[in-house]
């Protein structure tokens, strides 16, 4: 009920007297793999940003969280509407998510989709697996060097309550992230708790990130995520990254190339493998 709600009161609105413009950012990506004998792939983390008026800060955001494949669609769509971009309602992003997003997310975003349930929300998963969308608020607090998200979702598709929790702090040349969400059924049932911390430094021109996972409510083993970013020139990036869980159960890493064609706009190629066999990855990325 509450994305047509969202979305009448956007056609509602006197945008005549919107003092802002509208904001688009995030990522678009596209490009290819050889997984499952050749394929191509879309990826798209973004959100449109609509100022409703220049009385108030009201504005109605729309965004999504969607990989375009053969035949598939997988994805979560955000509408919901955020007061003075602190306080949102509607079907909002899960706070689990704003931190520490999968290691392959850019380089091999095919293995970022696969193995979603290691790095992103319960509350994702399910709407990119099911359907199950759920609506809900969140609330974000900035205070100098550190942020700290909550957020509560209600999915009666899914039959899941969650509350997610994430903070950043950030010094110079070192960050620490971690987030926790818990999940209930309907009926008041504990049904399992979501964790992930990690952190990232500079090593001299290297950044090196260390992530530890508990992705108990996807129904995944723990994983111990790594990434290393070391320049071989203006604008070029090596990449080492991966996921690694207990016994090598259902690994898999990788290594890569990010060539920067502009600041905002890159070319990623990477070769994985892993549990589930090799790939080859080729990504044109652009950051808005």
């Amino acid at each position: 009920m509450l994305r047509p709600i969202c979305l009448t009161l956007a056609l509602l609105c006197p945008f005549s007297a919107v003092a802002e413009p509208l904001s688009f950012s995030g990522t678009v990506a596209i490009g290819a793999n050889d997984v499952q004998g050749g394929s191509g792939i879309g990826f798209i983390d973004a959100t449109l940003t609509v100022p409703l008026t220049s009385r108030v800060p009201l504005t109605l955001e729309i965004g999504g969280y969607l990989f375009a494949l053969d035949s598939k669609r997988p994805h979560e769509t955000y509408v919901n509407l955020s007061w003075d971009d602190t306080w949102r309602v509607g079907a909002v992003r899960p706070a689990y998510d704003f931190v520490l997003p999968s290691v392959f997310e850019r380089a091999a975003p095919y293995l970022a989709y696969e193995r979603a349930e290691y790095a992103r929300s319960h509350a994702t998963v399910e709407a990119m697996r099911r359907t199950a969308v759920p609506w809900g608020l969140s609330w974000t607090h900035s205070t100098g060097d550190a942020d700290l998200m909550v957020s509560l979702h209600d999915a009666s598709k899914g039959n899941f309550r969650a509350a997610s929790v994430a903070f950043v702090r950030q010094g110079d040349g070192w960050q620490i992230s971690g987030a926790v969400e818990a999940l209930w059924t309907h009926e008041g049932v504990f049904d399992g708790l979501h964790t992930k911390l990690g952190g990232r430094a500079t090593a001299g021109p290297a950044e090196v990130g260390l992530t530890w996972l508990h992705p108990d409510s996807n129904d995944r083993p723990d994983a111990l995520a790594m990434d290393v970013i070391a320049p071989l020139g203006d604008r070029l990036d090596l990449m080492a990254f991966g996921e690694f869980t207990e016994g090598g159960m259902d690994d898999a890493y990788g290594i890569g190339l990010d060539y920067g064609l502009r600041p905002d706009s890159h070319v990623l190629f990477a070769v994985t493998d892993g549990a589930r066999g090799d790939a080859v990855h080729m990504t044109l990325e652009r950051r808005f």
